[in-house]
């Protein structure tokens, strides 16, 4: 069977620090016999043709020259719209070329279902194209697209659009499942599915090299990029306390985003600086080594506006490669953590108390390996990605054979 998916989220390149879960999830259902062609927005340096892994990638122009193409990646379109407003003025032109090339596709290509990532505009586009060639239509919602965009006026109209006309919804958490029903969604056609999550190697050579950097400091990570929603600055709010108690501990920070400089600062400020690590970007197949040789995960997220941590794709991988994990209470966060079971939980900006958990793990190491084994059970039963592809292939089937 052949499934074209449609994305604007998308590695441009090996190492690339753009969130995989979309590629993860096409080459998961290719290695399981399906024939996987992916439909994204183009980018500077990036290749317009790509095959790897079982699946083909085409990259679209939206604008001449390439370097003009910047309303999506380095953090996604709804920050990109944020930072650089005059981006909106490149909206139109990638919803036309999406749905140009989408649609011819639909027309040379004759995929058995169309499955596209986020209401809008995929979704939206998705669904003409669908309904045209009379092609079945999968759109999954991975809570951006409900969480960030607005409810009210044109753009809630014409999510409740795509929500009342695919074939199926899937979602990646409960917070994702309760948005999408609010805002429109039958229930009978959601389904929730979460996101398929790096592969978790750990790669010895790079593993010992962060010990014998970090020797015998106990190390508390974060994973992600900096900005106010993924609550870096709470993280070393709280760290200030940890190091008065444990004052070998290093925090290491693992990610990169506009708020570098505002937490270089702070950790001066806050007397941490030499005790705090900024690692910079790391390729994702580098990811689970840091998270091996952490004592614990930290995911401070926090509501900024309308938004929250939809799933918190970082949990799973940690859960995965035996990392105990500390994270906000919110969004699909608690689809996996169960506090005191897989992980501890603290209320969003709640420093203290992240303080208090941080310490008591650190003093505490046999209470996070007890923790770390239950979450690896968890994850091997909801989250695995052989559970992932299981629950993908009857929905493609069902669409396709209705």
């Amino acid at each position: 069977m052949k499934i074209l998916y449609a994305t604007s989220v998308f590695p441009r390149w090996p190492g690339d620090a753009t969130p995989p879960f979309v590629r993860n999830q096409a080459e998961l259902m290719a290695a399981n016999g399906y024939t996987i062609r992916v439909l994204v927005p183009h980018a500077k340096g990036a290749l317009i043709y790509e095959e790897s892994e079982g699946i083909s990638v085409r990259r679209y122009r939206y604008m001449w020259p390439s370097g003009a193409q910047q309303l999506c990646y380095d953090g996604g379109m709804l920050i990109r719209l944020k930072a650089k407003p005059w981006t909106a003025l490149l909206l139109p032109f990638l919803i036309l070329a999406q749905a140009f090339h989408l649609l011819a596709e639909c027309l040379i290509w004759k995929p058995d279902l169309i499955h596209s990532h986020s209401l809008l505009p995929q979704g939206l586009v998705a669904i003409i194209a669908g309904r045209l060639f009379g092609i079945p239509h999968i759109c999954t919602s991975h809570g951006n697209d409900v969480f960030g965009l607005s409810k009210d006026g044109a753009m809630g109209l014409l999510k409740r659009q795509v929500l009342r006309h695919a074939d199926a919804i899937t979602v990646n958490s409960s917070a994702t499942l309760k948005a999408v029903l609010e805002q429109g969604a039958s229930i009978e056609k959601v389904h929730q599915i979460p996101a398929v999550a790096n592969r978790v190697e750990v790669n010895a050579d790079l593993l010992e090299a962060i010990n014998q950097k970090f020797g015998d400091a106990p190390r508390i990570l974060f994973v992600g990029r900096f900005i106010e929603q993924k609550g870096v600055l709470d993280l070393l709010e709280a760290f200030s306390r940890v190091i008065k108690q444990v004052d070998s501990a290093k925090c290491l920070f693992v990610g990169d985003g506009v708020l570098r400089s505002q937490m270089e600062a702070m950790a001066n400020e806050l007397g941490i600086a030499q005790s705090v690590e900024f690692i910079g970007w790391r390729p994702g197949d580098e990811i689970a080594t840091w998270m091996a040789a952490a004592e614990v995960l930290v995911v401070p997220s926090k509501l900024v506006g309308t938004w929250q941590e939809a799933q918190g794709l970082v949990v799973v991988e940690a859960m995965s490669t035996g990392t105990p994990v500390i994270a906000s209470r919110m969004g699909g966060i608690v689809d996996m953590v169960d506090e005191g079971v897989t992980g501890r939980l603290f209320t969003p900006g709640d420093t203290k108390h992240l303080a208090s958990l941080l310490v008591g793990i650190l003093a505490n190491p046999l209470e996070g390996e007890r923790m770390a084994a239950a979450a690896q059970v968890k994850v091997a039963e909801h989250f695995a990605p052989d559970v992932v592809a299981r629950q993908t292939e009857r929905l493609y089937k069902y669409c396709i054979q209705r």
